[in-house]
């Protein structure tokens, strides 16, 4: 069960040719979610809402909004990673901290590695794990799959050690599309090198 954020939030949408993204931002002013692209403005909602029931659409992150998709269509962006909401559960003693987007230190540990892999380039599950020094791929690989902040933290440049490109929460279509759009060679849904 998603534990859901109480607290209010701001989304913005930015609609580029056929698919919707959608940015939401916390009071603090901190990136608390971003979602992969949808085919309607409703459908991004709709995923926002999932984990934060209470929001208000409003165009005052437009922008940021617009810098996803600019990276999801391969655009190399950049973007500070002091504006996500990185903290986790145990450092924030508010009525929010349940519902961080962030809920552990290993997790965040994962994403600060995952943020370092260059535009246009992959790495696989297992090196993400020996470069925190563990063993668990697949601890790592499941709070990859929970990045609430997908391109911008590129968890679809994270692949199987065979080269496989492995799954993704939009589907292997789109994590291949967004490989490819970063210029990444792969036939059969694996990484050419």
């Amino acid at each position: 069960m998603v534990k859901k954020r109480e607290d209010p939030i701001e989304v913005s949408t930015y609609q580029s040719g056929m698919l919707h993204f959608a940015v939401g931002v916390s009071d603090s002013g901190k990136i608390v979610r971003i979602t992969l692209p949808c085919e309607t403005e409703e459908e991004v909602l709709a995923e926002i809402s999932r984990e934060h029931p209470d929001f208000e659409v409003t165009d005052d992150h437009v922008d940021l909004a617009k810098t996803v998709s600019d990276a999801y269509h391969g655009k190399k962006v950049k973007f500070n990673l002091n504006a996500l909401e990185l903290g986790f559960s145990s450092e924030v003693e508010d009525s929010t901290s349940e519902c961080l987007p962030v809920t552990s230190s290993f997790e965040r540990r994962v994403l600060l590695e995952v943020s370092k892999i260059p535009f246009g380039e992959v790495t696989t599950y297992k090196k993400i794990s020996e470069s925190l020094g563990t063993r668990g791929y697949r601890a790592v690989g499941t709070a990859i799959g929970k990045n609430p902040f997908p391109i911008i933290i590129p968890c679809h440049r994270v692949v199987k050690s065979d080269g496989h490109i492995g799954n993704y929460r939009g589907g292997v279509r789109m994590k291949r599309e967004i490989l490819k759009n970063e210029g990444i060679e792969i036939r059969d849904d694996r990484i050419i090198i």
